[in-house]
């Protein structure tokens, strides 16, 4: 385990997360989606792996796969972080975290600095927000095809006692 401000917030966020959340977005149907977040500390390195996978949820049950992603999250000299993925569909990002303290919690605007494989972004963003064994989030986006910049997902996951992938 961590012993600064950068390992209060890499100990806040390992661990197996599982709930739910919403989709929509201009063009398509709103969804909702089972998720099951996977976040390990790597014991030989300061980082985090993230392993993300979602279901689409029908009928109160995961349905079929919806997205896949995994990652890496490390620590900069200057309390930021940087989170690189990869995901099922070929595209890559690289995000810029700030971490602000919330009450008892912990909140990471992640805006993404970086993408490859995905000619519809303009622009992309998460923030997190980690509050003892709850981790709620939203990702916002602008395409090409909607330049306003707006959410795309909202999730709301409790932490498990189950582990692995």
């Amino acid at each position: 385990m961590y012993e600064n401000s950068t390992s209060d917030t890499f100990n806040r966020l390992a661990g197996c997360w599982i709930g739910s959340g919403l989709g929509s977005y201009p063009g398509i149907e709103p969804f909702r989606y089972a998720e099951r977040l996977l976040i390990s500390h790597e014991a030989d390195w300061n980082m985090l792996h993230v392993l993300q996978r979602t279901w689409l949820e029908k009928d109160g049950s995961a349905g079929r796969a919806l997205h896949l992603e995994s990652g890496i999250i490390h620590a900069r000299d200057d309390g930021s972080l940087v989170y690189s993925c990869g995901q099922d569909n070929g595209r890559t990002e690289v995000m810029v975290g700030a971490v602000t303290r919330e009450g008892g919690g912990v909140r990471i605007d992640w805006v993404t600095t970086e993408h490859a494989n995905d000619s519809r972004l303009l622009r992309m963003g998460r923030t997190w927000m980690i509050d003892g064994a709850s981790l709620r989030y939203e990702a916002h986006l602008s395409t090409v095809r909607t330049p306003e910049y707006r959410k795309h997902l909202e999730a709301n996951l409790q932490r498990s006692a189950a582990v692995g992938t």
